[in-house]
């Protein structure tokens, strides 16, 4: 394989990126933004709109059970089934939302969540096949590059899918004009299909016998133990800084729909130029130093906020650009590092037991610690002291971030790797070589006078 991040796109794993590319523009549709918009022109409550924002990461538990006939079936046909399941289901939630059926608002309302249930269900079953397919057809020695270009064509995808779903919805006024934008879910995931078809298949692993899978065991095999305790703090910390952001900047900096958008577009904008970069230098230094980087960068981005909502930094386009910056830099670093370092330490006899096991209990986390979060923000809504230098619920909220990321780093440091360099070595690749490197390749191929 080519030795950059985009040669791997010339390769047979060109499939993996353009299946990825439809496939998160069609998952955007139908879970994302326009799905919670849909319902609040069907009058939805906010518990309602809660149990729509919990159902994906819930329903992943549905990996655990399904595991056990990865390896039976195989990771090409197991993942098809679970994705043909799902284009189905996006096909009925286009035509309950679209189509003029004699049915009144709650009960539409109530038929498009069954119908999600069941989306998620099979998202989840097939889940727990995808992840131990690529990381069984994906080298060693450019995961970091593959992941990092991965990620980069999901943003992508998602970027262009955020910028036509919001010209289209500034169209429309009626629910049932939904229906449209959930039928293009459809052939989105009709498209990532034939993609996903195309990918190389990959031997599976059989296990002895297909009771009594020892999932205590696995869950106390000590690699697999150290990275998932580390991963969970962190999913606690992100998943806090995710919900505590929307209520900060609509009631304390007045932030509007169209500057959401905007905002959410910086971001994945240093988001994908990240992942473009941060391929090779993750393949040569690890994974281990990469997320120790990634905590940092987030840390000082929560602590740009609570600086903010402290009074102590303006909100001005000058600041807004270097929290972006911060949020997409972080965010890609840790997304891609830590699916890498699961990958090297995952063993390969029983691999899909343990992602569905890694991936259930992340899950776990993503889907309660909103609730938790939620409470405690609207616990320190009225909290305020002080005029020009303020204390208040969001100054709180965002020192709570910075102080879980400090056990965060604690646990990292017991995670295991065998290749890594140290993160001296990785900041010295960054500010020296990397730039060195990058001069004398200048240098070399400047047209002779």
């Amino acid at each position: 394989m080519n030795g950059s991040g985009i040669g791997l796109a010339r390769g047979p794993l060109l499939n993996a990126f353009l299946f990825q590319v439809f496939n998160t523009s069609s998952f955007y549709l139908i879970m994302g933004m326009p799905m919670m918009l849909y319902f609040k022109k069907l009058g939805a409550s906010a518990t309602v709109l809660g149990v729509l924002a919990c159902l994906g990461a819930l329903l992943n538990i549905f990996q655990i059970p399904a595991a056990r006939f990865v390896e039976k079936i195989g990771y090409r046909s197991f993942v098809l089934r679970g994705w043909t399941g799902r284009s189905v289901m996006i096909g009925a939630i286009a035509l309950v939302a679209g189509l003029p059926l004699p049915m009144d608002v709650a009960s539409r309302q109530v038929l498009v969540i069954f119908l999600l249930f069941l989306f998620n269900t099979a998202r989840g079953i097939s889940l727990s096949g995808y992840l131990p397919w690529i990381s069984a057809i994906v080298p060693e020695s450019v995961r970091g590059r593959f992941l990092t270009m991965d990620q980069a064509a999901s943003q992508t995808a998602q970027l262009l899918t955020v910028a036509l779903t919001g010209w289209y919805l500034e169209h429309i006024s009626s629910p049932r004009a939904f229906g449209l934008l959930f039928a293009v879910s459809m052939f989105l995931a009709g498209f990532s299909m034939i993609f996903l078809r195309r990918i190389p298949d990959a031997p599976t692993s059989k296990i002895a016998s297909g009771e009594g899978i020892p999932w205590r065991a696995m869950l106390g095999h000590p690699p697999f133990l150290r990275l998932l305790i580390f991963h969970a703090i962190m999913m606690l910390a992100m998943s806090g800084g995710g919900l505590i952001f929307i209520p900060f900047a609509r009631d304390q900096l007045g932030c509007t729909d169209s500057k959401f958008m905007v905002l959410q577009l910086i971001w994945g904008i240093f988001y994908i130029l990240t992942c473009l970069w941060a391929g090779k230098i993750l393949d040569r230094a690890g994974s281990r130093p990469v997320l120790f980087l990634a905590g940092f960068i987030l840390a000082v981005h929560w602590a740009g906020w609570g600086s903010v909502a402290a009074h102590l930094l303006p909100f001005n386009w000058k600041t807004i650009l270097v929290q972006q910056i911060t949020a997409g830099i972080g965010l890609a670093l840790y997304n891609s590092a830590h699916m890498r370092l699961l990958m090297g330490t995952v063993p390969v006899m029983g691999r899909s037991h343990f992602f569905a096991l890694f991936s259930v209990a992340a899950s776990l986390v993503v889907g309660l610690a909103p609730l938790g979060w939620g409470l405690l923000t609207d616990a320190l809504q009225s909290l305020h002291y002080g005029a020009e230098v303020q204390i208040n619920g969001f100054v709180i909220l965002y020192g709570v971030l910075v102080v879980i990321l400090v056990p965060g780093m604690i646990a990292l440091r017991s995670v295991h790797e065998s290749k890594a360099a140290s993160t001296e070595e990785l900041l010295r690749e960054l500010v020296l070589e990397t730039p060195w490197k990058s001069i004398t390749r200048w240098w070399n191929r400047r047209a002779l006078p």
